[in-house]
């Protein structure tokens, strides 16, 4: 779970697509993205608007690519996606284990925990999940029932003791100081900073389940405001602390270059720049 954030920039072929377009054609769809995130049509766009606008950015290529995912494992066009199908398009075979055994590897534990989330996803227990099943199975963090699976699998991979709380020593997994130096490294500094001010909410030392859910599942609405500040800080010419049209237009290879376009794709989606959201 340590370790640096997940990749959120889409195939740079895709960053660069925007260039592609005409400039009165680039301008044209941007003005009307901006018109979009400026929800209540006062011609300046808020950190609360920009952040809103990401976050539903976020969801949507989330569900994009589940959906598309979903054709590719739906290997006889049925409509629901099967264990073994899961299977074969993962793993080009269908993998037999005994549930009951305790895996020493790895690789085969993550794998049982898949299957174990691919049960809890399956809400009518059909012979396979529908594409509503299979978004919930691809993103739990997406699907309210999916929670509960989501804080009972974190505790399994990270609460040692069994007392239902994880505590710093466990949040930091196997890390041991080496003996021989004065002081941890940075990146177990960084690590025990956002146990502290991040996580642990109430101070006590130990993450509940709900502050459990807050590190295991993706934080997009720190994200989407840090970004949206970030746009702010960088674009905002009268210090206002908001953007207008004509700002952006000023720089608008930053905000094109940015999550609040989706590094320019949303360009050519017209999910986002057509008339109708």
């Amino acid at each position: 779970m340590l370790g640096p954030p997940v990749c959120r920039f889409p195939p740079k072929e895709d960053v660069d697509e925007y260039v592609k377009l005409g400039h009165e054609e680039q301008q044209k769809r941007l003005q009307a993205i901006i018109k979009k995130i400026d929800l209540d049509s006062d011609g300046f766009l808020t950190e609360s608007e920009l952040s809103s606008w990401i976050q539903m950015s976020f969801k949507h290529y989330a569900m994009q690519e589940a959906k598309q995912q979903f054709v590719e494992y739906d290997k006889n066009n049925d409509g629901t996606v099967t264990w073994d199908e899961y299977n074969i398009q993962m793993y080009d075979r269908v993998i037999d284990f005994d549930e009951n055994t305790a895996l020493d590897d790895a690789e085969e534990e993550s794998f049982r925990q898949d299957k174990k989330r691919f049960e809890k996803a399956n809400q009518d227990l059909g012979p396979g999940l529908s594409l509503e099943e299979f978004i919930a199975f691809e993103h739990p963090e997406e699907v309210d029932y999916m929670t509960e699976f989501v804080i009972q699998e974190a505790l399994e991979e990270h609460d040692k003791n069994g007392d239902g709380f994880v505590s710093l020593e466990e949040f930091l997994g196997d890390y041991r100081r080496d003996p021989t130096a004065n002081e941890d490294p940075e990146w177990i500094l960084v690590e025990k900073d956002r146990f502290v001010n991040d996580y642990d909410k109430d101070n006590d030392g130990r993450l509940d389940p709900q502050e459990l859910l807050s590190w295991v599942v993706p934080n997009n609405q720190g994200i989407a405001q840090e970004e949206a500040l970030h746009l702010i800080d960088e674009m905002d010419l009268n210090g206002d602390k908001k953007l207008s049209e004509e700002e952006i237009l000023e720089d608008q290879d930053l905000f094109l270059t940015s999550e609040a376009t989706d590094y320019g794709r949303q360009l050519h989606d017209d999910y986002f720049y057509h008339d109708e959201l």
